[in-house]
């Protein structure tokens, strides 16, 4: 249980598609007495600098760098004495990194595996956590969340192993799912589902859709919904009405993704038609 000692203004997250909860605050002057907690966490410093203890070790940490601490591992994280932070955490259930992690390794040992690293400064695995944070909160589609937490923790427990090796895949599971996303990309589809259909674990279906077709499920789902979207807007279909038909959360959504494939939105190409 996290003990506050001073006041702030936490922001608490919690999923509706992974048991993941994201806690982010700025500006912050809390501190943590030392404790622990039944949820693997991990989190980055965004401004200032923190004193970080885990292991009975103690070291500064700012802005750039990733803490990870495993379920019950007594640990403090606070900004130096007199000055403020800013922050996010994410807290885990260890089932979920179990489950990943036994298919990654590729064995049937679904129980949690501690992470060897502590701390962090790479570049790759805090813009990654950053994706992944901005992700969780657009909670846009079950798809892109679950890509998004697949991909980075995968990255995560390789470089924990140091096990890069990959098991090859057969096609035919790969246009499995790519025909799965291509009779069902106007519906808020999910990584489980389409692993599911092609008999793939998550992870491997990422990675291996990514290998096979330069692109990945969810980035594929975009474009097909675009595709679409430009068919219909041809034949003269409303533009909020297309946005909505196809499972985009709302036009902001559908004109972000709508002008990053086409480089233009959807009112410019209606109306050079």
């Amino acid at each position: 249980m996290d003990v506050m000692l001073a006041n702030s203004n936490p922001h608490f997250l919690r999923s509706s598609i992974l048991p993941f909860e994201l806690r982010y605050s700025s500006n912050s002057s809390a501190c943590y007495k030392k404790h622990t907690h039944q949820e693997f966490s991990i989190g980055v410093v965004d401004s200032g600098i923190s004193e970080y203890f885990n292991q009975n070790k103690k070291q500064t940490i700012s802005p750039g760098s990733t803490v990870i601490v495993n379920p019950e591992e007594v640990h403090s994280c606070n900004p130096q004495k007199g000055t403020n932070w800013s922050y996010k955490m994410l807290y885990v259930e260890p089932e979920w990194i179990a489950k990943l992690q036994s298919q990654i390794l590729n064995d049937n040992n679904n129980t949690f595996r501690p992470f060897q690293i502590t701390h962090t400064d790479c570049p790759f695995i805090y813009r990654g956590f950053q994706s992944l944070s901005h992700t969780l909160i657009e909670d846009e589609s079950k798809i892109k969340v679950e890509q998004t937490a697949i991909n980075f923790f995968s990255e995560l427990i390789l470089k924990d192993t140091n096990n890069p090796s990959l098991d090859v895949i057969s096609k035919k599971a790969i246009d499995c799912a790519y025909q799965y996303i291509s009779d069902n990309f106007d519906k808020n589809i999910s990584i489980s589902e389409i692993a599911e259909v092609s008999g793939l674990s998550e992870f491997y279906l990422i990675h291996s859709f990514r290998k096979q077709y330069g692109i990945t499920p969810h980035a594929y789902q975009i474009v097909m919904r675009i595709n679409k979207a430009k068919a219909l807007l041809k034949n003269g279909e409303n533009i909020a009405s297309i946005a909505t038909d196809l499972g985009f959360t709302d036009q902001s959504h559908f004109h972000r993704n709508f002008k990053s494939v086409v480089a233009a939105t959807p009112k410019q190409y209606k109306q050079s038609l």
